[in-house]
């Protein structure tokens, strides 16, 4: 994991912009010990960093960009020494070999502002993007998101040019009218579910919040806000139903990758600036349509796992984690194939890929794919007659997808792919091409989880 910092000048102000590079794994999946154990990890590592390098910046606040991903605020003056000081190569590099699996929320291609989840990812350049998140692969990365989720995921695919855009907007809500200051009032009318959530937030602190209040955080952070109404109900849904499973014997949830990124609505002002009323009160018109609502299997809630772009299909999930779901099977997602940044290469020295895999890689001729999954994603390859999984290679080597083909230029090998993110429950690009088509919430949730029913809880 990489973590570095540069001050940039963004419509006339100096802002700080936090870079945190890290590996696929870390992206929404199952509420597994060991992923939740690295996302600790790396929240303690921005921690550190952020305290020893941007503890003297006269300004409070630095943009944090996760995987390229604009997620929202660090407030620095919120910064307390940690427990305890770490060499700094130890913060700055991480050897992604020594992380487990998985948002981010994978963030969209614009995640989280034009953005994913879950999450529970790396890309070529901090300057281009994938979703998750929905961070949350994330449920995103949810970061992060970075998936989305469990991060439902973690989130994330765009191009350079979207993430300077999307870095541009975000920036913007340092400027945040008194207009904003005033509808503040307004918009945190939400219809109040009745049921209060147990939310630890970024800072540490434990923070009880009615559920719908907290789905419009989520919402905020994990879905690009200028996606179709009936795909902010459908992220809307899944994001619920990951947040009552999770507290459903009275636990916490985390406001970060670990489970859902949520943004409390002074992170969303952040982001947004002048167009947070205009935001705000279009996601949360999709929670108020959708209250209660969550989605069940057998009665039972079931994993909402969702993610950034897929390849065209949506992924088992036995094939990515080994665990096998009724509702989680491989369907169609063509959507997503207009999507920008849909296709993307990364070029890898063949000695990076020998170090990173264990093997002596001297010609494109050594590696064989030798079958795919239902989804079309890599199932088995091999390197030098070492075999891995397309999961796994996509994991040691940063790859945005296991969809990927390999190409020779040189001393490098060119990794050509398609999508961004885990593959597995809903794709956010596929769920806003639904809509746009005219498909409703429930028909885009019915579609990406199977056999599964909508009800109000």
């Amino acid at each position: 994991m990489n973590i570095y910092h540069e001050i940039k000048e963004i419509d006339g102000k100096n802002v700080v912009l936090l870079y945190v590079e890290y590996p696929d794994e870390y992206e929404f999946s199952l509420d597994f010990d060991a992923f939740k154990r690295n996302v600790s990890n790396v929240a303690e590592k921005i921690h550190d960093y952020a305290l020893k390098s941007l503890g003297g910046f006269s300004d409070n606040t630095a943009l944090l960009i996760l995987n390229g991903v604009v997620i929202g605020t660090l407030l620095l003056t919120n910064l307390t020494a940690p427990k305890a000081q770490k060499p700094q190569t130890e913060i700055e590099t991480v050897e992604t070999s020594t992380l487990s699996s998985t948002t981010t929320q994978e963030n969209n291609d614009n995640k989280t502002n034009e953005n994913s989840n879950d999450n529970a990812t790396k890309v070529e350049e901090i300057n281009e993007l994938k979703t998750e998140e929905p961070k949350s692969e994330t449920n995103t990365v949810n970061t992060t998101n970075t998936s989305s989720n469990n991060t439902s995921t973690k989130t994330q695919s765009t191009n350079k040019a979207q993430t300077n855009q999307n870095t541009s907007k975000n920036t913007t809500s340092s400027n945040t009218s008194s207009n904003n200051k005033s509808s503040t009032n307004n918009n945190a009318q939400t219809q109040s579910s009745g049921r209060s959530i147990n939310v630890k937030l970024a800072s540490g602190q434990i923070k009880s919040m009615d559920l719908e209040e907290y789905v419009i955080g989520v919402v905020g952070a994990e879905m690009p806000a200028e996606f179709h109404n009936e795909a902010l109900k459908a992220q809307a849904v899944a994001s619920r139903t990951y947040a009552l499973k999770k507290t459903a014997s009275g636990g916490t949830i985390s406001a970060t990758i670990s489970d859902q990124v949520y943004n409390t609505v002074d992170q969303l002002k952040q982001k947004w600036g002048s167009s947070f009323d205009k935001y705000y009160n279009k996601i949360k018109s999709a929670v108020n349509a959708t209250k209660g609502q969550c989605l069940t299997y057998n009665g039972s809630y079931i994993e909402a796992l969702f993610f950034s772009t897929s390849n065209g299909k949506t992924e088992d999930a036995v094939n990515v984690w080994g665990n096998s779901f009724p509702y989680l099977k491989s369907v169609d997602s063509s959507w997503d194939t207009s999507v920008s940044g849909f296709i993307q290469t990364k070029s890898i020295p063949m000695s990076e890929i020998s170090s990173k895999l264990g093997v002596n890689l001297t010609s494109i001729s050594q590696i064989d794919i030798k079958s795919k999954t239902e989804g079309d994603r890599v199932k088995e390859v091999t390197f030098c007659d070492k075999s891995f999984t397309g999961v796994k290679v996509r994991q040691l080597l940063g790859l945005r997808s296991a969809d990927f083909e390999v190409s020779q230029s040189g001393n490098n090998i060119i990794f050509k792919t398609k999508g961004y993110g885990h593959g597995v429950g809903m794709s956010q690009y596929g769920a806003n091409g639904m809509a746009k088509s005219g498909y409703s919430y429930s028909q885009i949730l019915k579609h990406y989880y199977s056999g599964v029913s909508i009800v109000t809880k």
